[in-house]
C-alpha cells in the first residue's frame, strides 16, 4: 500500500549540510504549526516549541555548541526550533518527540531538509547555556528534549534513504 503521506515519511532523512539559502517564515512556521498538532499525554499540551530564527540567536547557539562540542552540532542550519517541556512531567519526552517527529515530517514535505539535535539541553546546563536559555525565554525548569535544524541541504548533502533491518517489524 502506498499513498502519498507513506512515500513522504519512508522517504525522509536527515540532513547534515545546509546551503545558506534562507527558509521563508511562511515554510518555518509550516514546519512549527505542523508540531503543534502532534499528539500529548491526555491532550494536556504541555510542550512549548521555540523557533529561532534570527541570525543573532542562531549565532549564539551556534557559539554554545563550538565552545562545548568543538564543533557546528547544527551543521551550519539557518534555523532552529527547539522543543521543550516541564523537566519533572512524566510526559515531556513523549510529547516532544511526537512533535518533532511531526515536524521532520513537515520539513520534508516542504522540500526541506531536517536533523534531530540532541545536545542542546546539555549545553543549557552550563553557566554560558543557562544564559542563553534564559536570553531565549525558555523557562528555568523546562528541558530540551530535541530540536529540529532546518534550511535547504547542501548541493553536496548526501541525503540517501538508508536500508532497514529486515526483522525490524515482529507480528505475534
Amino acid at each position: 500500500m502506498e499513498n502519498k503521506v507513506l512515500k513522504i515519511i519512508k522517504s525522509r532523512v536527515s540532513c547534515r549540510a545546509y546551503s545558506e539559502k534562507k527558509v521563508s517564515k511562511a515554510k518555518v512556521m509550516a514546519v512549527a504549526e505542523a508540531g503543534k498538532f502532534a499528539p500529548s499525554g491526555m491532550n494536556r499540551q504541555i510542550a512549548s516549541i521555540y523557533v529561532i530564527n534570527s541570525k543573532r540567536n542562531v549565532e549564539k547557539l551556534r557559539r554554545l555548541s563550538n565552545e562545548i562540542r568543538g564543533k557546528d552540532c547544527m551543521y551550519g542550519a539557518s534555523t532552529i526550533i527547539l522543543v521543550a517541556g516541564p523537566r519533572d512531567d512524566r510526559f515531556t519526552y513523549q510529547d516532544c518527540s511526537c512533535i518533532l517527529e511531526n515536524m521532520f515530517v513537515a520539513a520534508h514535505a516542504l522540500n526541506l531538509g531536517s536533523c534531530w539535535i540532541n545536545q542542546f539541553d546539555e549545553f543549557f546546563q552550563t553557566k554560558n547555556g543557562l544564559k542563553v536559555k534564559k536570553a531565549l525565554g525558555i523557562p528555568e525548569d523546562f528541558m530540551v528534549v530535541g530540536s529540529c535544524a532546518l534550511g535547504y541541504p547542501a548541493p553536496n548533502a548526501p541525503l540517501a534513504v538508508k536500508d532497514r533491518k529486515e526483522d525490524f517489524i515482529k507480528v505475534l
